[in-house]
């Protein structure tokens, strides 16, 4: 049995033994704990009466129910369009390995997007937000708050807040429409106003002297590079004595050393601000050979090394780094016949092989990495983690750029991954004190903007499904239909539909990824 599944098994052992400890005590049902369907929560009056007194500003209240509004069918249209690409998109993930059902779970801890102690934290505190914000925006609107609290079933759900039934459903519609938006605007509002103050920390209050050097962000495994023993984030700074300022002088001092067939170089490297030295290969080696091609057809193996290349009649030019070899193809059409030049780890071989297609390129059939090293720099990793339109040139991908933000935990950013904060200063306080406020922002920030896209899906039981619902019955209202229950036979089972196609692909989407 999986981990995972055992703790899951756990977790639902003891939200049992608990459903039926509260089912069977009048004493825990007087003090709030009750149960509702699988659901137990707990009843308190906790933050009632600072709903009654921030409410009493009505009118701000009611100027924030019509930009509520504005942003919440705004996020409604975002969330359909992400679920409408992931459909798209199904059958190559399909293809692809699940990540795993702990991925599936807003277990912090137990999901490995969700850290331990800033997902709580995160978690909690979004959800608080969404939760005070329906409940100021109903007793601004003369609808009552009965209670406020927490649900539990098997993992916790968060908090909620329970209005008086009779009271919502005499409210006319634009009161329940500006409640239902509360939370999703609260949390979206919210999200903006902490990233800001994360962008303005990392921008202004950060410096690096390593900003523009090769930083190491992964190694494949059985390379050159894993071999080393150099580990990830590790920041190189010299070459056989050699400076390195930048990745560009980096891959300058490479190809001095191509041009005399020397491979073996040693790499001196920073890690944790402490300098450490190791002897390696260093050049493009092949990380993978697709079989039945010209590169296999000659020899060529994963691990081996291209350290020359050219055209049949031809003077052969080095290959120090992966991109003489890419740049070499762009030049290159198929059919052409080509020399390569190649290490096995003892000795150098050239052989001649035919292009096959590619395109109207050349194709050799092997890709490379420099020694099974991926380069990054301490400045890109930083603008990666705070500007999510990083590297678009357009507005469709500046819209990806804003969805693999979102998905960026996945990747270890939040904002940056914490084994590379070690990379950077903090200008004005102590670095440990910093870095533990950027994760507490950055994981309310990110749940807050999870929470306000996931409940802005036009679909029953969310809040976006009430304002779908109410939308619809304004447009049939606009439409002629003036009676409640001749609008009610069209609303309902066009919002019964919706609610079907958007759970049904959210759900295709989940086990794709997921398994």
């Amino acid at each position: 049995m999986s981990t995972v599944a055992l703790v899951l098994l756990i977790l639902f052992a003891v939200y049992v033994m608990i459903f039926y400890a509260v089912r069977r005590s009048p004493r825990l049902q007087e003090r709030g704990v009750v149960t509702w369907g699988p659901v137990i929560m707990l009843r308190t009056p906790w933050g009632l009466r600072m709903m009654d007194r921030l409410a009493k500003h009505t009118r701000f209240w009611r100027i924030m129910g019509r930009v509520s509004m504005a942003v919440s069918f705004a996020l409604m249209a975002v969330i359909a369009v992400i679920l409408i690409i992931d459909l798209i998109f199904l059958p190559q993930a399909m293809r692809s390995d699940g990540l795993g059902i702990e991925y599936a779970l807003a277990i912090p801890g137990l999901n490995p997007m969700l850290p331990l102690v800033y997902g709580i934290i995160g978690l909690v505190v979004a959800m608080i937000m969404h939760e005070l914000a329906h409940g100021i925006q109903s007793r601004a609107n003369g609808v009552g708050v009965e209670h406020s609290g927490l649900q539990y079933c098997v993992i916790p759900l968060g908090a909620f807040v329970e209005l008086n039934s009779d009271d919502i459903e005499k409210a006319p519609r634009r009161a329940r429409m500006d409640i239902f938006a509360a939370g999703i605007t609260t949390n979206f509002l919210a999200a903006v106003a902490l990233f800001a103050v994360m962008f303005a920390a990392l921008s202004a209050g950060v410096t690096s002297e390593y900003s523009d050097m090769p930083a190491v962000y992964a190694v494949s495994d059985g390379s050159e590079a894993y071999g080393s023993g150099i580990p990830t984030s590790a920041v190189i700074c010299d070459v056989d004595g050699e400076e390195v300022t930048d990745y560009a002088s980096f891959e300058s001092i490479l190809r001095e050393k191509a041009s005399t067939d020397v491979l073996t170089c040693t790499v001196g490297y920073v890690y944790k601000d402490v300098r450490y030295e190791r002897v390696l290969h260093l050049g493009a080696q092949v990380e993978a050979v697709v079989s039945v091609s010209p590169a296999y057809a000659i020899g060529l193996e994963k691990g081996m090394f291209v350290t020359g290349i050219g055209k049949a009649g031809e003077a052969m030019r080095p290959v120090a780094v992966p991109s003489d070899f890419t740049s070499f193809m762009q030049t290159t059409s198929p059919g052409d016949t080509v020399s390569v030049r190649y290490f096995d780890g003892t000795d150098h071989h050239v052989r001649e092989a035919v292009l096959s297609s590619s395109g109207s390129v050349g194709y050799l059939g092997i890709s490379t990495s420099l020694s099974g090293f991926t380069f990054t720099t301490p400045h890109m990793v930083l603008q990666e983690g705070i500007n999510p339109l990083n590297g678009a040139d357009g507005v469709s991908s500046g819209a990806l750029s804003l969805l693999s933000y979102i998905s960026a935990p996945l990747n270890g950013f939040s904002p940056v991954p914490q084994d590379v904060t070690w990379w950077y200063d903090c200008t004005f306080m102590p670095d440990d004190v910093f870095w533990v406020l950027i994760y507490v922002i950055y994981w309310i920030f990110w749940l807050s903007m999870v929470l306000a896209i996931s409940n802005a899906l036009p679909g029953l039981p969310f809040d976006g499904g009430h304002l779908f619902r109410g939308g619809v019955d304004w447009v049939l209202e606009r439409a002629g239909r003036k009676t409640q229950e001749e609008r009610d036979r069209i609303a309902d089972p066009v919002c019964a539909m919706v609610t079907y196609a958007m759970l049904g692909i959210m759900l295709l989407v989940v086990i794709a990824v997921v398994f």
